[in-house]
């Protein structure tokens, strides 16, 4: 049974966040050639909404049923995992960047703490809201 908290569906999802992330990227980069920028907040949401709902279709995909509510929040709980250390990741190469620098000598670490302790909690809510969007969407396409 392929569970999509389970080790290859973790990785999946990683990847397809670590490819959202990116084309976000991207696309802030071409914006700000034009003096335009994206919302604020976006790229907290907007990656893990692409990756969940693509890890709820491929679990429809191969069981062909929806996820119990607690299968649901372990899912949910484990992406957020897995955003937790590719932010960390992202963070530990940009250590010395001149953004990171500045907020780390201008923000105390514990108000720099809980603000990643919400964002993470935003995004255990985005992934278990489109990890569920992703399964009725696989559902209705085994209906069709």
């Amino acid at each position: 049974m392929a569970q999509p908290h389970g080790r290859a569906e973790l990785l999946r999802y990683g990847l397809d966040w670590l490819l959202a992330a990116a084309i976000l990227m991207a696309m802030a980069l071409v914006l700000d050639r034009f003096g335009r920028s994206l919302p604020p907040g976006l790229a907290t949401v907007l990656p893990p909404m692409f990756a969940s709902v693509r890890a709820g279709m491929r679990f429809v995909r191969s069981e062909k049923r929806p996820l119990a509510g607690r299968e649901a929040w372990l899912a949910s709980l484990a992406m957020t995992g897995v955003v937790a250390v590719l932010t960390l990741l992202q963070l530990l190469l940009l250590w010395n960047s001149a953004m990171i620098t500045e907020a780390r000598e201008v923000i105390p670490g514990s108000f720099l703490a809980l603000i990643a302790l919400v964002l993470l909690g935003v995004v255990l809510l985005v992934n278990r809201l489109f990890l569920g969007h992703g399964i009725k969407l696989g559902l209705k396409r085994l209906e069709e």
